[in-house]
């Protein structure tokens, strides 16, 4: 274990010296990083939950995530607002045992933390503790999953925080451009929609107790624990539930259906018109789902074109050798049932029109048919390398492998990430260059003032933060 520091030490030390090295950076040589992934302990507890737990005794700490299998895409017809709406009201709310501030401070007097999460799939409760305290800690989290406390003040005072929120988001122009293209790109689901004053200001609480209830009583549920940890301290931790005959409704977003969205808005630039001095330039697309055959492909083209930082074209072509650009560069998510990738960057707005016809130059097919062999080799040995940093800490490796089940990856898919990696051709990137990174199959949004309309001539759809 201590090797495997030393070497990602100098590993750390590289990749700084590389963001300081500028154009000298692809004199920098890296070996692929050698190492086992850790073994998981998996069982299934009498609840029904299932528990994934790695043991590491070298802190007196236990840390937990209770996963809770319904999200925001299980609303239904319910507003979008009450997801997270719940979420904070449920980090004021304790339980009917320790309520209000009772509930934190009580825990933050046993050196513990207690936090949750609203995610599109799931919901998440986080807590960490110290060994010591367990039998007093315990009962504290367990009186929450009992009987939360939520009221209508609470969920006024939420109302209020999220208001202010809701009116401050366009601050930014970078969470601008990208909230803007997401609601392109995913037109017509939960996914992309985003919060509105009228609709938040109409949840009761009478919405969002029975919204609390549906999530506390799926079944669906596993539990990752890390540290020092019994897990027998456990065995009367989660109530039994009764199993559903249906799964919850939930809408399902697919590579075809988002492939429309991006059909419909049609080749125009959507410019998101804001009084700003740097222009925010997004380029956002569909890729297939996790556990898809081209996923490795994808990772590696993406890392040479955007993802690798100084080592990819857009920084260098764009921010290093031409100066238009403050950043640039892409990134890929992926899910269960679909993917996307982003391709963007800040830059003046005098030089707008240039660097998003330059963004474009950087993935067409003659670019990526022209890639050589040594920089291919040269990605696939960065992201092997960064790959350990899956690892780097007992509670991110249980998550990485919970991800995988969700996401139906085959078995040994962590083992083998490596090895699919370093038997990828110059020919496989050029297969989903085709495939996947196509200007014509990009949704652009720009973020900038009105001014800009006119530099690209009629190709442009204006559009206030809010539309």
């Amino acid at each position: 274990m201590k090797r495997i520091y030393l070497i990602l030490v100098i590993f750390s030390f590289y990749n700084l010296s590389a963001r300081e090295m500028g154009e000298f950076v692809g004199d920098i040589k890296f070996k692929p990083l050698k190492f086992e992934v850790p073994e998981i302990n998996s069982i299934k507890h009498p609840s029904g939950v299932e528990v994934f737990s790695l043991k590491n005794s070298e802190f007196p700490i236990v840390y937990a995530d209770f996963y809770v299998y319904h999200g925001r895409k299980h609303l239904g017809k319910r507003p979008v607002e009450i997801t997270k709406l719940l979420e904070d009201t449920w980090e004021l709310s304790g339980s009917k045992t320790y309520p209000k501030e009772k509930f934190l401070e009580t825990l933050e007097f046993y050196g513990a933390t207690f936090s949750v999460s609203i995610d599109y799939e799931k919901t998440i409760f986080s807590f960490s503790y110290l060994t010591s305290t367990e039998k007093e800690v315990l009962p504290i989290i367990q009186s929450f999953f009992e009987a939360p406390y939520l009221d209508e003040s609470l969920m006024l005072t939420t109302k209020g925080k999220l208001t202010e929120e809701i009116k401050r988001r366009n601050d930014n122009p970078t969470a601008l451009g990208s909230r803007k293209a997401k609601e392109a790109l995913f037109r017509g689901t939960l996914a992309g929609t985003s919060m509105q004053i009228p609709f938040l200001e109409a949840v009761k609480l009478k919405d969002l107790t029975e919204f609390q209830t549906e999530i506390l009583k799926e079944p669906k549920r596993r539990f990752l624990v890390t540290g020092d940890y019994e897990i027998k301290s456990y065995e009367n931790f989660f109530p039994k539930l009764d199993e559903k005959t249906n799964e919850p409704e939930s809408e399902l977003v697919t590579p075809s259906l988002l492939a429309e969205n991006v059909k419909k808005e049609g080749k125009d630039i959507r410019l998101v018109t804001k009084d700003v001095n740097q222009t925010f330039i997004s380029m956002i697309g569909v890729l297939p789902e996790h556990n898809h055959p081209d996923f490795y492909a994808i990772q590696v083209l993406n890392y040479i074109i955007g993802a690798g930082g100084f080592n990819s074209y857009y920084m260098r072509e764009i921010r290093n050798n031409r100066g238009l650009a403050y950043s640039a560069g892409s990134n890929t998510e992926f899910q269960e049932n679909y993917g996307t990738i982003q391709f963007f960057a800040m830059t003046k707005t005098e030089s707008a029109k240039e660097v998003l016809s330059l963004m474009r130059e950087l993935i067409q097919p003659k670019l990526i048919d022209s890639l050589t062999e040594e920089e291919l080799v040269r990605a696939k040995n960065a992201i092997i390398n960064q790959f350990v940093f899956q690892f780097e800490d007992d509670k991110r490796t249980l998550a990485s492998e919970v991800r995988r089940r969700d996401h139906k990856m085959p078995d040994g898919y962590l083992q083998n990430f490596r090895s699919e990696i370093d038997k990828l051709t110059l020919s496989d990137l050029k297969r989903v260059g085709k495939l996947y990174f196509q200007s014509d199959k990009l949704i652009v949004t720009v973020v900038g003032p009105n001014t800009l309309e006119s530099s690209w001539k009629g190709s442009v759809k204006v559009l206030n933060p809010e539309d």
